[in-house]
């Protein structure tokens, strides 16, 4: 799916920016510190400092992806696997005259359509 697909980029983008933006700059400022140019060692820490919360939000955001697609996978098989199954032993229940055990266990597909409902407009 494509958010896996932007998620994948982002943990990419992310290790990339620490191994190569975020450790240059801090390479390069220790440099600057043992020549004695205190002022730019200042401004490259600052500079990592930067990469580094680039480098977070991409996680972050790569996270967030990640739980809504989680939560799409869980709707699905709620639906798929809990509300089809209670629905399917209702009708059964049904059939053999068992009307309170069929409506108990409607009820109980209704409230499992519910959560995934709820998960799917969260993911949303």
């Amino acid at each position: 799916m494509i958010s896996e697909k932007v998620e994948k980029l982002l943990r990419e983008f992310s290790e990339k920016e620490e191994e190569e933006h975020v450790s240059t700059y801090n390479k390069v400022a220790m440099t600057a510190k043992e020549e004695g140019y205190a002022d730019v060692e200042t401004m490259l820490c600052a500079f990592a400092e930067e990469e580094e919360k680039i480098a977070q939000t991409a996680r972050a955001v790569a996270d967030t992806l990640k739980v809504k697609e989680l939560l799409k996978e869980f709707a699905e098989k709620e639906e798929e696997e809990h509300v089809s199954t209670y629905n399917k032993v209702a009708m059964t229940a049904k059939e053999e005259g068992y009307s309170d055990v069929e409506a108990m266990l409607c009820a109980f597909a209704e409230e499992e359509e519910k959560i995934a409902e709820t998960a799917k407009r969260v993911a949303a």
